[in-house]
């Protein structure tokens, strides 16, 4: 029997993002999933769409997939002037993502979900051409009970 654990594996992954001191230090609550606010608040991380494929053995009814974590950051600013320039906000911001999720193993309906990082890109944001686009990659595989 098929169990996606899409949804879980959202859930544990935004919920450990939220509880990341070092990401909330930089974007506070500014942790999204896949559909941010109309104008979200710089800097902000999205959740990016997951692609998973069934892992299936004795007893086991898994997965394995992947997805990136977004970032997205502006220059810094500290009574007007530029403490921090955009990419290298972006680059702390994909850093603090990727020490967050990288060997998290999540407990989920039926399992767990472990992440490892797989690795990273930094972009000038093209919506935004003052802004920068970290873009954090993450392996994921579930173990999950048949019985679930």
């Amino acid at each position: 029997m098929a169990i996606d654990s899409t949804r879980e594996i959202r859930r544990a992954a935004l919920a450990r993002l939220r509880a990341s001191e070092a990401v909330t230090l930089i974007v506070e609550n500014s942790i999204f999933g896949q559909t941010p606010p109309k104008e979200p608040p710089f800097p902000f991380t999205l959740w990016g769409a997951i692609a998973l494929t069934p892992l299936r053995a004795s007893c086991l009814d898994g997965a394995e997939g992947v997805v990136a974590v977004h970032g997205f950051a502006k220059n810094r600013e500290e009574g007007g002037s530029v403490v921090e320039d955009a990419e290298d906000h972006a680059s702390r911001l994909g850093s603090a993502i990727a020490a967050s999720l990288d060997g998290y193993v999540a407990d989920i309906a039926g399992g767990t979900a472990a992440f490892r990082w797989t690795g990273s890109q930094l972009l000038v944001d093209s919506a935004d051409p003052g802004a920068f686009h970290t873009v954090q990659n993450f392996r994921i595989r579930c173990m999950t009970s048949q019985t679930v």
